[in-house]
């Protein structure tokens, strides 16, 4: 069954649990996986199950850069054919994995980020030079793939693969919810007294990049317009005491929620609400407000965001506003509000856009295909 694959990773948060273990289930390759099992800036590691065995490297960090140690004695071994490595040029075991595992004749493949938005020709190069280093280059969105075109890289060397959460988890808990919609047992009863308002959720941590202060100066400009919300904020952070005190100030209909990592409550939370909005990045968070057919807006600067705003279709599971103008938030909000289309609709064709793209079945079929291409070529 297909060749031996080496997945290397400083450690694998808990949302990479899926992915991992649809390679190693469905995977048309033997994949197997080392890296860090420790916690690393407040995110939870996955440290492997039955399912999953995650082999033990040591991670650290030093100013800038990623220090990777131990992967050494995998680097020789002759079964292994493949390798799979996070591209992050601060990490200098991606440099070194990627040269000796070519020079022993094994495919190299960086799962990356890798081109965000378009660069000055010098850092262009240097950017293209590293991941020249590698066979293939796995990368989130196509928006990366044709900034790399752009900058003379290989279209051939880059392949699409997205990103994913536990879908199949999200699909038995949205057949539960369907089972009890009608009777509204499920809808989160938070605002007992304005419970008639539209809901704008975000289920995030509460740091100053996620930029709440504007979803906090949209809702007021709203409420002067009649057109209140209420605000279900998921998640903690330092942020949270300032934002508090904001939404005190500016009397609005704010429920922190607190940090929240039951997947059955998130996804009533999610599906309850009319709309998930992140003035900051998205990232993650659009896949999960999709999966449970909750559009998502968030701003429109692709160079300051995260890849899987690609998710968001204009007008069908979404809206960008212009970043940093809570005036265009509020117009965008209110315009999705008042907008007529059936709510079932949207639900639709927002979970059709995470089936057709991001979830872990699709992730491992471009994984597994990306591998195919190297020996095919």
């Amino acid at each position: 069954m297909g060749v031996n694959v080496c997945v290397i990773y400083h450690h694998y948060p808990h949302y990479r649990a899926p992915i991992l273990r649809e390679l190693k289930i469905n995977g048309e390759n033997n994949y197997e996986f080392w890296g860090d099992v420790e916690e690393i800036s407040g995110i939870n590691p996955f440290t492997g199950d039955e399912i999953v065995e995650i082999k033990r490297l040591s991670f650290r960090r030093w100013g800038p850069v990623w220090i990777l140690s131990g992967y050494w004695k995998v680097l020789f071994r002759n079964n292994l054919k493949v390798f799979i490595v996070l591209g992050n040029p601060n990490m200098p075991a991606s440099w070194i994995i990627a040269c000796v595992g070519r020079a022993l004749g094994k495919k190299v493949l960086f799962w990356s980020h890798g081109w965000r938005k378009p660069e000055p020709p010098i850092k262009a190069r240097i950017r293209n030079i590293y991941f020249r280093l590698c066979n293939k280059v796995l990368v989130y969105g196509k928006r990366a793939k044709s900034i790399a075109v752009a900058a003379g890289f290989p279209e051939k060397n880059v392949a699409v693969i997205y990103n994913s959460l536990d879908f199949d988890k999200s699909e038995k808990i949205l057949k539960r919810i369907f089972m009890d919609e009608d009777n509204d047992a499920g809808r989160p009863q938070l605002f007992f007294e304005k419970r008639k308002n539209p809901v704008i959720i975000c289920t995030a941590r509460l740091i100053r990049s996620c930029r709440f202060d504007l979803l906090f100066e949209a809702a007021a400009e709203m409420k002067r317009r009649d057109c209140p919300i209420n605000i279900l904020l998921v998640g903690d952070g330092p942020e949270r005491m300032d934002l508090e005190a904001m939404a005190k100030d500016l009397a609005l209909d704010v429920h922190f929620f607190g940090a929240c990592y039951d997947e059955e409550v998130l996804g009533k939370l999610i599906y309850f609400s009319d709309l998930t909005v992140s003035p900051g990045k998205i990232g993650l968070t659009v896949i999960h407000s999709l999966t449970y057919g909750t559009p998502a807006i968030t701003h429109g600067d692709m160079d300051f965001q995260m890849p899987e705003a690609e998710a968001i279709i204009p007008d069908v599971t979404g809206a960008f506003f212009e970043r940093g103008n809570y005036l265009d938030l509020a117009d965008k909000i209110q315009g999705w509000l008042d907008r007529s289309t059936d709510r079932n609709f949207v639900r639709g064709a927002c979970m059709a856009e995470i089936k057709e793209h991001w979830t872990p079945r699709n992730q491992r079929r471009l994984i597994d295909q990306a591998i195919s291409q190297l020996y095919a070529s």
